[in-house]
């Protein structure tokens, strides 16, 4: 089971990292139909630097899948843990954006190394491995709980 957002490491988290994200990138977003393309730029070189943010609506399931996930964030000065922010974002808006309720299923697929790096460490999330795919990926299954955030700063945006 997953602890709720209180006070919690996840709350002091958000409230220390989610600022620093904002401050320093704006966050995207263009949906079409049953999937949404999030865009992370960057404020101070002023363009885009995130590659794949893809996430979509499971309709049977009610449940969120995240397809792609490279915010790229690495790759900028002092981003420790903003690549985390950037997820927590991302979900919290989809979400909400879908309507899909408290406590429902965020799935996706990663490489072994990846979900431990990264995915395990979002504790918020309880993301587990499901099963093993072929070539050291693995499929896994979270829950989503509601966090007390705005994401209306994530702007809608239209693609020509």
């Amino acid at each position: 089971m997953c602890l709720s957002l209180g006070v919690t490491n996840e709350s002091e988290f958000l409230s220390t990292h989610v600022p620093r994200l904002l401050n320093n990138f704006i966050l995207s977003y263009y949906r079409d139909d049953t999937c949404v393309e999030y865009f992370l730029y960057s404020k101070k070189k002023q363009k885009q630097i995130s590659k794949n943010l893809i996430v979509s609506h499971e309709i049977f399931s009610h449940s969120l899948y995240v397809s792609k996930f490279y915010p790229e964030l690495y790759k900028e000065l002092q981003c420790k843990y903003l690549s985390a922010a950037c997820f927590y974002m991302i979900s919290h808006h989809a979400i909400r954006l879908f309507q899909l309720k408290d406590n429902c299923d965020v799935n996706l697929e990663a490489r072994l190394h990846v979900f431990e790096w990264f995915y395990a460490k979002l504790k918020e999330f309880n993301f587990k491995i499901c099963y093993n795919r072929p070539s050291d990926h693995v499929y896994v299954k979270g829950h989503y709980h509601a966090f007390p955030f705005s994401t209306e700063m994530i702007t809608s945006q239209t693609i020509a």
